[in-house]
């Protein structure tokens, strides 16, 4: 039997070895005396010395001999084991090995024996050739430089792989017909480049050229490599967002809620910075309920960078319909608006459109190509959305915008215990001891649930407002920063869920408060926290798909959020001055010091607002 391993030269040496002892393993299968191989030169090799269905011998030895194809000499080889490893094998190991095994079969003694003919070739010649990758309906250069180019014709000739004269001379140019030639001398081209360039290229053009160099054996070969044009940019990525299955399920509801808080606590960790300088408000619920409806369009690695940054587990269908069942309990607390504008040069897909209406009643409006009344048409938006509260969302906005995401949130909450009627000016210590008088909220004799937590190393207070709601306000041992920052280092998803879950089994007791009035407003834009929580594809290159399923790249260019928050004493500005005897005959609360603010909704079981109070 004979067995030629051919030579391949995209094989590497490692690949090579492995198919010699593939073919060695089928001679070692056959019940053959005599296996012929032909190996590349430098090659390693095992030789069994019989194959795996021979009998077994008791008491075997082994003698292994080797007679040379070159000078036919014949000798012993110092070999006891049952295979022969030849290594890095050279033409002079060309020729015959012979392995006999001697060994008792029952009582019998008999031998086996098996010859191997191998037989050594050098490999062959490498060939090396450039390749040039091009999309098709694109022009393309093929390089051809030569050692020399002494004269101005051409010293080579270009061909095509089956022989077909492409060009020889400059003088092929003038004489083809300019409106059918597609091949022509790159002119461009450095010294010594006899480069050809081909338009308008088609799949056709694939396949190997030939610079063939005249009066030379020198050829030099360049691959040409046409890729087709690339699929639909949305290819099987314009499916509307998938039905929720298990509509009745309780977990579809935990999951929204855990996610909303982890979120929550995330973004005031991002928003808050190193240091505290300013005041803070920012409603987590709102700003996640748009990047919710953001949702409804991303497909593919967009829609999973946002399930991730938003804390939610990869797929999970049922989230637009659990959030539509949370802005219906809280339809009587919080005023949200939701909104999209989109250029009008965009295509936008009648599932998403329907969808946003079903699950966030978002309505797409289409922007004008005049940037003065698209800030006037948004403004105006938010402001019908919540009762005027919020007037000036934006002040301006790109003209070359193609999809600008908006929310504005309003919370106005009253106490559930009614604040006594004071124009007192209170002390607020700020860091440092830096001081500053502030109106304040006071009453005697407060209904609340208060309690130390040594997880955030803060005193909190849990104040219950109108609509099932409760402001829970954080308070550090002291004014320092430092314990402030180390408070404010504590509050993540963990101690949040501990403090509602401890604070709502503490007994309600009277005891005498004093707040600052609250009155914040702010407007955050969001592509800096959103970057840096992992959707920076947001604003270069998302997958939008199920939103804009058009061939024309979409991209976000604004997103921002206003909110704001106001818990006051109702007439309290009005209210005559009043002599307030301050009894010490109850436990107090007092919340003069920087603190940290979070509005929660009971019913839904998520925070609204989260805040903190530095200058009030």
């Amino acid at each position: 039997m004979g067995l030629k391993l051919l030579p391949f030269e995209s094989l590497s040496a490692t690949e090579s070895n492995t198919m010699f002892r593939v073919l060695l393993l089928l001679c070692a299968g056959l019940s053959l005396s005599t296996c012929d191989i032909t190996v590349l030169q430098y090659s390693s090799i095992s030789l069994p010395c019989v194959p795996d269905n021979a009998p077994t011998l008791a008491d075997t030895t082994y003698t292994w001999s080797f007679t040379s194809a070159e000078t036919q000499q014949h000798h012993i080889l110092e070999v006891k084991g049952s295979i022969l490893n030849l290594s890095r094998v050279n033409t002079n190991d060309s020729g015959q090995y012979k392995c006999v095994q001697e060994g008792y079969k029952g009582e019998n003694r008999v031998r086996l024996s098996r010859t191997f003919s191998i037989r050594v070739e050098e490999p062959p010649a490498f060939q090396e050739w450039q390749v040039v990758r091009v999309e098709a309906k694109n022009d393309v250069t093929l390089p051809c430089q030569v050692a020399s180019r002494e004269t101005n014709s051409p010293p080579v000739v270009w061909k095509r792989d089956k022989g077909e004269v492409l060009l020889k001379d400059t003088d092929d140019q003038e004489k083809k017909d300019k409106t059918t030639q597609r091949v022509f001398w790159d002119t461009r081209a450095e010294e010594q480049d006899w480069a050809i360039k081909i338009t308008n290229v088609t799949e056709e053009d694939a396949g190997m050229y030939q610079c063939v160099v005249i009066n030379s054996s020198q050829t030099l070969f360049v691959q040409l490599e046409v890729q087709g044009p690339p699929p639909p940019r949305c290819l099987g990525h314009t499916d509307p967002w998938e039905a929720c299955l298990d509509k009745n399920s309780r977990s579809g509801m935990a999951i929204l809620k855990e996610s909303l808080t982890d979120f929550s606590t995330i973004v005031y960790s991002k928003l808050k910075g190193s240091k505290p300088k300013t005041n803070l408000i920012f409603s987590p619920v709102s700003i996640a309920a748009a990047l919710y409806n953001l949702l409804l369009g991303a497909r593919a690695e967009t829609r999973t960078q946002l399930e991730q940054a938003l804390k939610l587990p990869i797929e999970f269908s049922c989230l637009h319909f659990e959030m539509k069942k949370v802005k219906e309990v809280m339809k009587d607390t919080l005023s949200m608006a939701s909104a999209m504008f989109y250029s009008p040069e965009e295509q936008v897909a009648e599932a998403f459109i329907k969808q946003s209406l079903e699950f966030y009643d978002a309505a797409l409006q289409q922007l004008t190509n005049d940037s003065v009344l698209n800030v006037k048409l948004i403004n105006e938006w938010v402001a019908e959305k919540t009762n005027n509260k919020i007037t000036e969302l934006i002040k301006e906005v790109d003209p070359f915008a193609s999809l600008v995401l908006l929310n504005a949130v309003y919370f106005n909450g009253k106490w559930k215990t009614v604040f006594e009627p004071t124009n007192k000016l209170e002390t607020f210590t700020m860091f440092s001891d830096k001081v500053k008088n502030v109106m304040a909220l006071y009453s005697t004799k407060y209904n609340l649930q208060m309690g130390y937590l040594k997880s955030l190393k803060a005193e909190v207070g849990k104040f219950p407002l109108t609509g099932k709601n409760s402001l829970y306000i954080l308070l550090p041992p002291t004014s320092s920063e430092k314990d402030f920052l180390l408070m404010e280092k504590n509050i993540n998803y963990n101690t949040i869920k501990e403090m509602v879950s401890e604070l709502s089994k503490m007994p309600i007791q009277t005891a005498e408060v004093t707040l600052p009035i609250i009155k914040l407003k702010e407007t955050k834009q969001l592509e800096e926290l959103l970057a840096d929580m992992g959707l920076s594809d947001l604003f270069t290159k998302p997958n939008l798909c199920g939103m804009f399923p058009g061939e024309q790249e979409s991209f976000i260019s604004d997103i921002r959020h206003s909110a704001s928050l106001s818990l006051t004493e109702k007439g309290v500005e009005a209210a005559a001055a009043t002599s307030i005897s301050f009894s010490r005959s109850f436990p107090s609360f007092t919340a003069l010091r920087p603190f940290v603010l979070m509005l929660w909704n009971d019913a839904a079981e998520i925070p609204l607002f989260m805040g903190r109070i530095i200058d009030p």
